[in-house]
């Protein structure tokens, strides 16, 4: 064997004991956070997967909670443990996100979200009435929720959710690249390369999180390590990225869906630009935001005044409110 093979086969050598070393890295520290970041609430076993749904408070009717695009049920932050004080509240994670099992049979579809959540009500023997309240991309899976179970809703409260008109050709341009970033990003939690990354503190998204956190609550920012935990896991990356790939055909699902009727329902749309958004696009979005109180004849819309997307974190008062007055008018 010649020095120039010799030393190929140490390359490669090096390079296997690194990955398995990466991969038994990723594997010990998941588990470690398993213990130090336990469910909030319970993991209820729909066939193969389990989704994680934590209730608070007592009360009728039941409030349901969805949150947003890639995100887990901690990022609604206070405003559960507020509605927790006049209802029972219920935050879950949708599959692959936060405390809750991967269902990578099927895409992340915004009808996806709509099944298994209605399957782990059912599961969990959390009976209607339903007051739902979603943020984002929760908010075009409630609606579709209360379109097609209209018997089991009472009140539906929409925080700054998305639009089924949203998506420009260069929105979905600059989409197909963050996809890619995604795919790139669970390759690489998967061998333990994210992790360590990020427990050196070196992963920008993780310190601009830091920072913009420093203006919220206590108790949020304590959030904050949990919601890191969940980021290093693969699935969770290749949950986003289903979920971002698949936004049209959940768009087309919201298309096809029905109008609510007279469902009481309450548009809590951003009032703040953020920093990213053009003036232009700033005003589609509320012009689309407007539209939304179109879906039902008993609507009204609220504007979160100084609050950019995050409104269940820059102004949860107004998201409690929202569910204290649709309760009332049941």
């Amino acid at each position: 064997m010649t020095i120039t093979e010799k030393l190929i086969v140490l390359a490669l050598g090096i390079s296997a004991i690194s990955l398995f070393a990466g991969i038994l890295y990723q594997a010990v520290s998941q588990i470690i956070d398993r213990r130090r970041y336990p469910p909030q609430g319970e993991l209820f076993d729909l066939g193969g997967f389990r989704l994680h749904l934590n209730c608070v408070g007592q009360g009728t009717p039941t409030v349901i909670m969805d949150a947003g695009g890639g995100a887990s049920s901690i990022t609604w932050g206070l405003v559960p443990s507020e509605i927790a004080k006049f209802t029972r509240v219920c935050t879950y994670d949708r599959a692959g996100l936060g405390w809750s099992d991967p269902n990578p049979r099927t895409p992340r579809t915004s009808q996806q979200s709509v099944d298994e959540l209605h399957a782990l009500l059912v599961k969990a023997e959390i009976e209607p009435p339903y007051i739902l309240v979603g943020h984002s991309l929760g908010g075009g899976n409630m609606r579709l929720y209360a379109s097609q179970h209209p018997e089991e809703v009472v009140g539906l409260v929409l925080v700054d959710s998305v639009h089924e008109d949203q998506i420009t050709p260069a929105i979905w341009k600059r989409m197909k690249m963050v996809i890619l970033l995604y795919q790139i990003l669970r390759i690489a939690s998967r061998i333990g390369v994210l992790r360590l990354i990020g427990d050196m503190n070196l992963l920008p998204m993780f310190k601009n999180i830091k920072q913009e956190i420093q203006k919220y609550p206590l108790a949020v920012q304590a959030l904050f390590d949990t919601y890191k935990s969940s980021c290093y896991r693969p699935c969770y990356w290749a949950t986003i990225s289903s979920e971002l790939a698949n936004l049209k055909r959940s768009f087309k699902q919201l298309q096809a869906s029905t109008l609510l009727g007279n469902l009481p329902l309450i548009v809590l749309s951003q009032g703040s630009k953020n920093p990213e958004m053009s003036d232009e696009r700033f005003q589609q979005w509320a012009s689309l935001q407007l539209d939304l109180t179109q879906l039902s004849s008993n609507s009204q819309q609220i504007i979160a005044e100084n609050s950019g997307h995050l409104i269940p974190l820059d102004r949860p008062e107004l998201v409690v409110s929202a569910v204290h007055q649709l309760i009332e008018r049941t």
